[in-house]
């Protein structure tokens, strides 16, 4: 085989098929047959071009699962897998030599590249996103191996679910028996359920406005202990105060960006919570009351990618104990890519995660 075809992002919300060459694989990269790949939530904006990072042409895809088709004897070696192997692909390729790299916070390389981001696929070997039947595996690379059991549609969200532990385990360190508040029930919140069910929290309050029941279903099968849907709850600072005993949350994780949600989260954090804000706004500038900021003392942190947080969710997932492929609700060919992300972009009501096969 010569040739490989992936969806390239000509321009933004212009993408078509384009057939690239098979490139060579030296001692220290890896070629990738695509299994299956998630369009991310963060997807969109480089579709519509609100990505200043982003270099057109290029090809999406950074949630990704994959099997070795070629690998160099020293990527062999450091990554543990030999072909053959089915592997997930975190998106960072990193130097591995910054500051950032050093002190555990590789999401920040200095030297920073990103599958499916913030690469054009002019830019030689060309295949530097998951959107395609094949991708190119760089130095730099995080690679973990995949159990023979695992579904592909749960193994291609290892960093999603590795997001969920870096919010509850590695940001907010929630111990065994504290409240956790997640505002929003899409993949991030959902994977965040998981992350405080492990971690032992109780309760675990979910809070949306979802139209998608399926994302319900999935919150509550995850582990949440109550659903708050504000479409039907006019009062949702008591109805946590209720389930918390008036303590209010030990931690909050907010998962939405909209205004409305990220005052909330202020509200129902007692005082001293942690507080961990992952959802954006395409820098707006909400109006938030920060005094509650003070006035409890809350602890805030920001939340972006994982840095050796999938290490833990992909023996999680390893060990089959939540079926995560479930929240994979649509599955589309590669040749129908525009479509998927058009879908995946257009209804949320149907949408939870939707992922693109190439073969």
């Amino acid at each position: 085989m010569k040739s490989e075809r992936s969806a390239v992002l000509a321009q933004p919300r212009q993408m078509a098929l384009q057939e690239f060459p098979i490139p060579a694989i030296g001692d220290d990269t890896f070629l990738l047959k695509v299994n299956l790949v998630t369009i991310c939530g963060g997807d969109p904006i480089e579709y519509e071009g609100r990505n200043v990072k982003a270099h057109y042409p290029m090809i999406l895809g950074h949630e990704m699962v994959g099997t070795i088709e070629q690998i160099g004897d020293t990527a062999a070696q450091r990554y543990g897998v030999t072909v053959g192997d089915r592997v997930n692909v975190e998106p960072y390729i990193v130097c591995g030599q910054c500051e950032y790299c050093l002190t555990g916070y590789y999401q920040f390389c200095l030297n920073s590249k990103v599958y499916g981001v913030n690469l054009s696929c002019e830019q030689p070997p060309h295949l530097w996103g998951a959107y395609g039947e094949y991708l190119f595996g760089a130095p730099g690379s995080k690679v973990h191996k995949i159990g023979s059991s695992v579904p592909d549609e749960a193994a291609a969200l290892a960093s999603v679910l590795g997001n969920g532990v870096r919010w509850i385990r590695t940001k907010a360190r929630v111990a065994f028996g504290e409240s956790v508040v997640i505002l929003g029930a899409g993949a991030q919140g959902l994977a965040t359920v998981i992350a405080a069910h492990e971690a032992g929290a109780d309760p675990i309050i979910v809070i949306g406005r979802e139209a998608n029941q399926a994302k319900w279903a999935l919150a509550t099968e995850f582990g949440a202990h109550q659903l708050i849907d504000l479409d039907q709850e006019p009062d949702p600072l008591r109805r946590v105060r209720e389930l918390t005993g008036g303590r209010l949350a030990d931690v909050v994780v907010e998962c939405t960006g909209a205004e409305a949600m990220m005052q909330l989260g202020l509200e129902v954090a007692r005082p001293t919570a942690r507080y961990i804000m992952i959802g954006t706004c395409g820098y707006g500038r909400p109006a938030l009351i920060t005094d509650m900021i003070v006035f409890k003392e809350l602890q805030v942190f920001g939340g972006l990618g994982q840095s050796w947080d999938t290490e833990a969710a992909v023996k999680l997932i390893n060990a089959r104990k939540y079926p995560i492929e479930k929240m994979i609700s649509h599955v589309f060919p590669l040749e129908r890519a525009d479509e998927a992300i058009r879908f995946f972009m257009a209804r949320p009501d149907q949408a939870v995660r939707v992922a693109i096969k190439p073969d």
